[in-house]
């Protein structure tokens, strides 16, 4: 398959593409008056926008060859078969067939009807044949239902009933089926908005009137417990059904569906998020402000602006993701965040973006779009492959680790479901425009199509590797409007612009919009100068850790490739994990000098666009050739981006602190065997968690589990573990709990009762319990099942990590 496309835009089928969205559904898709006051904001349609050749143009290349692998059949077959019709292929493994089955296929609808509106016309008859089996599905199904739930007739009949067994991702024995459902609903939407599917309208429109039929008997407190499990954007979806149909029966649903835990915080402007699922929150909040701006609810609107603000200031990084293991960690400490090998994941980015989008249309703020600029160049970007095209669930932090790549076959993680969508897209956002301007929010070569105006804009640029870009403008008569161009966050000093060769003086600041009112005419060409310094970015918490940066451009330094274990994932169900070896925190790169001064010495490297040396700030000295690139390019590798900083004086202080914490935190992973995090969703499931009466929350950073019951884990010994080894359990909780009891019992047998009693003080203390060698084999060759029992009438202690460890 040919990247890109050899005139730079493919003008014939940019041609089809832009006659097709004239016959497209217009969905409201606008906000509020601009600030200017001149109209509504509203973003282009995908048919409107064409890539021009560069990076963007070669990552959705890659990402049509990727879609291009999957099998609609196979897609399909966890539908048929919850439908009881039999399936024309195997089911794809991985989580399509762990318990998620089916919530790929909807992530997959959404990308091939963005492809069809681009104007792929294989994209488009594998989206007409993909909702055709799926019609079939529903049809058999009887009542507007199409769904892949494992086993979801008998999970739905208990819901409609008021059974209501919910679990932060578990509803019933169900992994997280209303985050599953929520897939198929958007990608029956997007079939309709972006391709036009009547088909899929129809069936969009049953289902959510059998969601309607489904919830009908809850009362508001039965409601509000089935959100408590992750359940995706179903209030925002539903919300669309509404402007869709015009039927405010649901909105009304869409309410229904939208979580009060962490809404009415957000009403009350708290920031309330610490050890939350950060992927859980988001999605929800792009549907607290759908449903305000379809309901007139400023509230609601203001709430998902605060949350907006919360997350890009105080909880993002550099290439502007969030989260660790996929939750929030606390404001003041990012700690977690860089000795993890699980940092902030795709799918928060994918979503941060459409709440950008989102309120951007309501408000178009140029924070918005900066934002938007700095996630879609970095962490978006630097999560596909630049030769097979495979995606990245995890982006660690973690000094000189790395990342894996899904394959089409064998992964099918969340982050490959948002990643075929983000790489369908990355033009949505460059443009906007509203009655009497045009807005160009990101350069990057491309080509638009302002139907209403008979205005053919292109965008030639080799941005980020050049600092300008031109626009030329073609238009079948001259006539009068503005046109506003952003100035970016980084770019201090005036926007410097010239309009057919001539400087054009123009007020702006950075992070701001600078407008040229005027009478365009055909051939009018405007040229942007877009000059990038190198600077060094901080932490939200204040720490001494920093990234560089050039413009928007997150840097990175490529340290080796040794250990890269699994760097190709296979269909294990923690695959999507960079599993090798970490590396010692003591033996990576530091910055020495003045961290106000650190920039200065980055100095770039002749005749290789954005590449940088800073031999002289990097201690130790074996790092001192290290170059500096952008995160994107940086790949198959072991990298660091956020580099530790110290003045000359205080480094050999610094060096001895970091080893002697690596000692100690080397010595207890090299003593593990298996780990559980108590709270938090991968670790739970892979450790199949079950409990009753249980809750779960954040304490000093750290997440916790008790039980008013019991609660139990599954740990085996990693491969390789000699038999004979002796095995201990390591439990930690927090040392002032007190009065708080429990049993401890492995594979059912009581190995020890445990009482404590809050004499450890405001730290965490650790319990030991010696299994018996008879346990311990079992422990190394088949794994065992660690089961807490509580005291009749209370609570256990916050179990805040669980370990199985050799014994010392």
């Amino acid at each position: 398959m040919k990247l890109g496309h050899a005139n730079g835009f493919g003008r014939r089928s940019f041609v089809k593409s832009v006659a097709l969205a004239a016959a497209l559904p217009r969905l409201a898709w606008a906000g509020s008056a601009t600030a200017a006051g001149t109209g509504v904001t509203r973003m282009f349609a995908l048919a409107d926008i064409r890539l021009g050749e560069g990076v963007f143009a070669h990552s959705h290349a890659l990402n049509r060859r990727y879609l291009a692998a999957l099998e609609v059949d196979r897609l399909v077959a966890p539908y048929r078969i919850e439908a009881g019709l039999a399936p024309r292929a195997s089911k794809y493994p991985n989580w399509e067939s762990m318990g998620l089955e089916g919530h790929t296929a909807g992530h997959y609808l959404s990308a091939l009807a963005q492809e069809a509106a681009q104007g792929d016309d294989e994209m488009r008859r594998r989206l007409d044949a993909m909702v055709a089996e799926l019609a079939a599905c529903q049809q058999a199904n009887g009542d507007g239902y199409v769904g892949a739930v494992p086993n979801g007739r008998a999970l739905w009949s208990k819901v409609a009933a008021g059974t209501i067994d919910a679990g932060s991702f578990s509803l019933g024995d169900a992994w997280v089926p209303f985050y599953n459902l929520h897939k198929m609903f958007a990608g029956l939407r997007d079939a309709w908005l972006h391709a036009g599917n009547r088909q899929a309208r129809g069936m969009l429109i049953a289902f959510a009137d059998w969601a309607d039929r489904l919830v009908a008997g809850l009362d508001e407190r039965q409601m509000q417990a089935l959100l408590a499990t992750e359940h995706g954007g179903m209030n925002e979806v539903l919300a669309d059904v509404h402007a869709i149909t015009g039927d405010r029966r649901y909105l009304a649903l869409a309410r229904r569906f939208s979580h009060r835990a962490l809404l009415d915080p957000l009403l009350r402007r708290e920031d309330a998020l610490d050890g939350l699922h950060a992927n859980t929150q988001i999605p929800k909040v792009i549907g607290f402000a759908r449903i305000g701006e379809l309901d007139g609810d400023q509230a609601w609107i203001d709430a998902a602006a605060f949350f907006w603000e919360t997350v890009t200031r105080r909880r993002s990084i550099a290439f502007g993701g969030n989260s660790v293991r996929e939750h929030f960690n606390p404001v003041a400490d990012f700690g977690a965040m860089l000795e993890s090998p699980e940092g902030p994941e795709t799918c928060n980015s994918y979503n941060m973006l459409r709440l950008s989008m989102q309120l951007y249309r309501l408000d178009p703020q140029p924070r918005y779009a900066d934002f938007y600029e700095r996630t879609l160049f970095n962490h978006i970007l630097s999560s596909q492959h630049p030769r097979h095209g495979g995606l990245v669930y995890f982006t660690p932090i973690r000094p000189r680790h790395y990342r894996v790549y899904s394959q089409p076959q064998e992964c099918f993680w969340c982050c490959v479901g948002t990643g075929i969508e983000n790489h369908g897209r990355h033009g949505a956002f460059a443009y906007a425009h509203d009655g009497q301007s045009l807005t160009v929010n990101l350069y990057m070569a491309s080509q638009l199509q302002w139907r209403e105006r008979g205005l053919v804009l292109r965008q030639d640029t080799r941005f980020p590797d050049e600092a300008s870009s031109r626009l030329s403008l073609q238009l079948r008569k001259p006539q009068r409007f503005r046109l506003r161009l952003r100035h970016p966050h980084w770019l201090e000093g005036p926007l410097d612009v010239r309009v057919n060769g001539k400087p054009w003086p123009l007020q702006s600041k950075p992070s701001s919009y600078a407008g040229i009112e005027r009478e365009w005419a055909d051939g009018d060409r405007v040229e942007i100068d877009l000059p990038m310094r190198t600077r060094a970015e901080g932490l939200p918490d204040g720490s001494d850790h920093v990234a560089l940066m050039h413009g928007p451009i997150v840097l990175a330094a490529r340290t080796g490739t040794e250990h890269l274990d699994g760097l190709i994932a296979d269909a294990g169900r923690g695959s999507h994990v960079a599993g090798g070896p970490l590396l010692p925190l003591d033996g990576a790169p530091i910055l020495v000098g003045d961290r106000n001064a650190l920039a200065e010495q980055v100095r770039p490297v002749p005749g290789r666009p954005l590449t940088f040396e800073a031999g002289a700030l990097i201690r130790p000295a074996a790092f001192e050739s290290l170059q500096l690139e952008p995160l994107f390019r940086v790949h198959d590798a072991r990298y660091v981006v956020y580099w530790r900083t110290a003045t000359a004086s205080a480094y050999p202080a610094l060096v001895r602190r970091i080893e002697a914490d690596e000692r100690r935190r080397q010595a207890l992973e090299d003593r593990t065997l298996d780990r559980v995090a108590p709270g938090e969703q991968q670790p739970e499931v892979e450790h199949q968690y079950q409990g009753e009466d249980s809750n779960t929350g954040v304490r000093m950073g750290r997440h916790w589990r008790d039980t008013g019951r019991w609660m139990s884990y599954r740990l085996k010994a990693r491969d390789g573990t000699d038999p004979a080894t002796a095995v201990e359990l390591l439990l930690s909780f927090h040392g002032a709990d007190r009065n708080r009891g429990f049993d401890l019992l492995v594979d059912g047998r009581r190995l020890e009762t445990v009482s404590l009693q809050g004499d450890a003080g405001d730290t965490f203390a650790e319990r030991k319990i010696a299994l018996p060698k008879a346990l311990a084999r079992t422990a190394v060759r088949r794994g065992i099942t660690v089961k807490l029992v509580a005291f009749p009438g209370r609570r256990t202690a916050g179990l805040f990590d669980l370990r199985l460890v050799r014994g010392e």
